[in-house]
């Protein structure tokens, strides 16, 4: 038996066609605003509820069908038909502004509700290059980077010296601190490109994700402070 769901992605209208599969499903929570709502997904269940104490839970959790990085779930319920969308696509939390990794659609009866998923740190993990500074292109020839860890730590090549450090993330935003580095003594204009890049890094306060899938450092006045790419 299969199943048409329409739902709608950054403006684009997506007509999906859903058959009972055997993928698994993936831990993950999402949340969306106004109203509030929650949903958490396991292997075992799926658990929904609203601030307004409207609830629903699956289980054992329905398997999942997906493709092109769109996982649906769905299910009949006591009280009506439940889908559960969520896409490989950003999600800006429209409250906080903090990008997540996963846009989330729940479509229960006749409400269709739209937030966020998954960790936002998963954007920020891994190896990145810096590719400009306030601005302004990096020197050709050199290679500043930056890599944030699982654990809360950073470390990279500032032009120069390697740098490390730790980053926070919160509902607030992120901030990057106890940057040390190394004092091994370069070309001036690679010792200015890394002082800059240091110097950034104390005043970032948040980060957002660009259509390329680069990520940017931004400062608290709004002005995009680091530019990183892969």
């Amino acid at each position: 038996m299969s199943k048409h769901i329409g739902v709608t992605l950054g403006g684009a209208s997506l007509l999906l066609l859903c058959a009972l599969g055997s993928a698994q499903a993936a831990s993950l929570t999402a949340r969306g605003n106004e109203p509030s709502w929650r949903v958490d997904i396991s292997d075992e269940r799926i658990a929904f509820s609203m601030l307004d104490g409207e609830t629903v839970t699956l289980e054992p959790a329905p398997a999942p069908t997906v493709s092109n990085g769109i996982s649906v779930y769905s299910a009949t319920t006591d009280q009506g038909a439940f889908a559960l969308v969520v896409a490989d696509k950003v999600c800006i939390d429209t409250m906080s502004g903090m990008p997540h990794p996963k846009t989330a659609i729940v479509i229960s009866g006749e409400r269709k509700l739209v937030g966020c998923g998954g960790e936002p740190a998963d954007l920020l993990r891994g190896e990145w290059r810096v590719e400009e500074i306030g601005g302004k292109a990096i020197i050709a020839g050199s290679e500043p980077s930056l890599a944030f860890e699982a654990d809360g730590s950073i470390h990279g090549n500032g032009s120069c010296n390697r740098f490390f450090g730790t980053f926070t993330l919160t509902g607030e935003g992120l901030t990057v601190s106890q940057v040390g580095a190394t004092m091994m003594a370069c070309d001036q204009g690679l010792m200015d490109q890394e002082h800059r890049l240091l110097q950034a890094f104390e005043t970032v306060g948040r980060f957002d994700v660009g259509d390329d899938g680069g990520v940017r450092l931004v400062g608290h006045d709004g002005r995009v402070l680091v530019k990183l790419g892969k």
